[in-house]
């Protein structure tokens, strides 16, 4: 009954009830027909019993067998009668009619017995034939006249049941017939009286269900009968209510998101504007910042006594400080500018991660913590320089957080990638803390600011790095216990190394001729007056004259970022002979990758560090001298 449908269910109520009354009256008054027509069968029988044994008194008592043979050829024209015999007083036949199908004896059978044979296909009437009480003149000699109420004889009929059957047969066809079609007439009507309230609720559910589903313009059509005509403009009304209220909402829905959408756009253009601001700052400081280092680096040279030599160390300190700090602003902003281009190459990790351990192990070492590196001989595809700047700014946050203990920097397998691992002892990081320690200037443990933890930029440098490269950070803490961050990038199969940086300057003396192209006029004169410090033959144009020759040609050259493209055909020119190495003063712009392939280009970045060109110079010159034809 569950999955049957509402009009079914209305249908059922309805034909049902009616369907099992029609049955029981049509049972019962079959059975009292039943009933009726096998009692007339009987009366009918006793009748036909009685009305015929008086006929045959005379014979009997006469003993004429002719006249009662022909009484009961009489009695065969009635319907139904198979079968009859007349016995005499003493039980002897004295007529029949047919063939008789009951055994018993008549002398036993008391007057006006009835009984069904064996097969139950006839009936058996008895009756006795009684001597009436009339006085009957010219009896014979020796007879005399008989007493009132005794038996001279009997008449046993015999009757087929047959059309009795078929009475009954007829009478349960036409009670069936009869319930049938009152059963079909009640179905239509209940049908025809359904629909007019089926429809209409029906027709409410599919609207309902329509508005439910979101489609407030349905509406349900007014069902002819006015049925639930109330109903139906109720859920019309609220149905337009419901399209009001929602077209309300959703003018006031698409008014705020204009607005959000114009302050979102606003929020980026100052994002924008910041970023590039930090950029163009960054850069312009950038300019003083490197003439101050080659500066401090010059003054460390020529410093002779012990506090000058101290002094230049703190300034050459304070403008690493500044460095570092440009150094992250800048990058930042260009990452969020989208100006950073990935240069992904296949990098041997191991000579990477020594370079970082080896710029901070002195500060390690400063706050008692044991820095350590765990060699590996896997090689990954990255960026270098921007691969360099994330390891070293988790390391650079290890040690800053941690008082004890030390840390650790490693790489493990994953799979097919390699995950870089630095872990600390230090002081942990909350659970509610690891979504925000990528903010810019967040820090968990720093409210006093103090500026040997850093300025907060290390790490939200290191997620922007990680999105730029798709290489996706990790991150285990437990507070008090330490931490482990993870980057996680594509391994590669080791290819032969062209040669690492040099780790140390080389001896007092360099002895070569250098070209120096397009610094600006400070810092110009501060490079010159530092490589010829170091030995160098320093010069800023070498005239390709064919006249000189290849010994004419420099040993080196050194070019601005700023001034790249417009020397791009004269290093090409100067290096049609043989190679020539090109330091970088910047970053390789991106327009020019393309145009400056070929030459052998290697970047330092601003603001520039001293002992790094120093030690860059000296591995370029002794590469050439080894590569130099004997």
């Amino acid at each position: 009954m569950k999955s049957w449908g509402f009009r079914a269910r209305m249908i059922a109520v309805a034909i049902l009830p009616a369907a099992i009354i029609a049955a029981v009256l049509a049972t019962y008054f079959l059975l009292l027909r039943y009933a009726d027509a096998e009692q007339a069968f009987i009366d009918r029988g006793h009748s036909l019993a009685k009305l015929f044994t008086p006929a045959t008194e005379y014979g009997i008592f006469s003993g004429n067998a002719e006249e009662l043979q022909r009484l009961a050829a009489a009695l065969a024209d009635e319907a139904d009668v198979s079968g009859l015999v007349i016995h005499g007083r003493s039980g002897q036949p004295l007529a029949q009619l047919g063939t008789m199908r009951l055994t018993k004896d008549p002398q036993s059978l008391p007057d006006g017995w009835t009984g069904a044979t064996g097969d139950e296909e006839t009936q058996c009437f008895h009756a006795k034939v009684w001597r009436s009480g009339l006085a009957i003149p010219d009896l014979p000699a020796g007879q005399s006249e008989p007493t009132a109420r005794e038996a001279i004889g009997s008449v046993t009929l015999e009757m087929s049941r047959a059309g009795m059957q078929r009475q009954k047969r007829e009478m349960m066809q036409v009670t069936l017939l009869a319930t049938l079609v009152t059963l079909a007439l009640g179905t239509l009507l209940a049908l025809r009286l359904s629909a007019s309230v089926t429809r209409p609720i029906r027709s409410l559910q599919q609207t309902v269900g329509a508005i439910r589903g979101g489609d407030l313009e349905a509406r349900v059509a007014p069902h002819p009968d006015s049925t639930l005509r109330n109903l139906e403009e109720g859920i019309n009304e609220m149905a337009r209510a419901l399209q009001a209220g929602r077209d309300h909402l959703q003018s006031r829905i698409a008014a705020a998101t204009a607005e959000l959408k114009l302050k979102r756009d606003e929020a980026e253009q100052a994002s924008i504007a910041k970023s590039r601001f930090l950029a163009a700052a960054s850069h312009d400081l950038r300019q003083p910042l490197h003439a101050l280092a080659l500066f401090a680096g010059e003054l460390e040279g020529e410093a002779r006594q012990s506090g000058q030599q101290r002094l230049a160390r703190q300034i050459g300190k304070a403008v690493g400080a500044m460095e570092e700090l440009l150094g992250s602003l800048l990058d930042i902003s260009r990452a969020d500018l989208g100006s950073l281009d990935p240069d992904v190459q296949p990098v041997a990790l191991n000579a990477l991660l020594e370079r970082v351990f080896s710029a901070h192990i002195d500060n390690a070492r400063a706050k008692g913590l044991r820095l350590r590196l765990h060699p590996t001989r896997r090689w990954g595809l990255s960026d270098p320089a921007l691969l360099y700047r994330m390891v070293g700014n988790l390391v650079s946050n290890a040690i800053a957080y941690s008082d004890r203990g030390g840390i650790l920097i490693g790489v493990r397998q994953a799979g097919d990638k390699l995950r870089i691992e630095v872990r600390d002892s230090g002081i942990g990081i909350p659970p509610e803390y690891h979504a925000l320690i990528y903010k810019e200037f967040f820090q968990v443990a720093n409210p006093e600011r103090d500026p040997s933890k850093g300025v907060g930029l290390g790490l939200s440098l290191v997620d922007r790095l990680s999105r730029l490269l798709d290489h996706p950070l990790g991150l285990r803490s437990a507070v008090g216990r330490g931490s482990v961050f993870s980057i996680t990038l594509p391994r590669c199969k080791a290819v032969a190394a062209a040669g690492e940086e040099a780790a140390s300057a080389s001896p007092a003396g360099l002895r070569a001729r250098l070209l120096v192209l397009g610094p600006p006029a400070s810092d110009g004169s501060t490079v010159r007056a530092l490589l010829s410090g170091w030995g160098c033959d320093v010069a800023d144009t070498w005239p390709p004259s064919p006249a000189n020759g290849a010994e004419a040609l420099p040993d080196l050259v050194i070019c601005d970022e700023a001034a790249l493209a417009d020397a791009l055909p004269r290093l090409r020119s100067l290096a049609e002979d043989r190679p020539l190495p090109v330091i970088l003063l910047g970053a390789l712009p991106p327009t020019l990758r393309n145009a400056s392939a070929g030459l052998s280009l290697h970047a330092l970045t601003k603001p520039l560090q001293p002992a790094k060109l120093r030690a860059l110079v000296s591995f370029l010159l002794d590469d050439a001298d080894a590569s130099a034809p004997a």
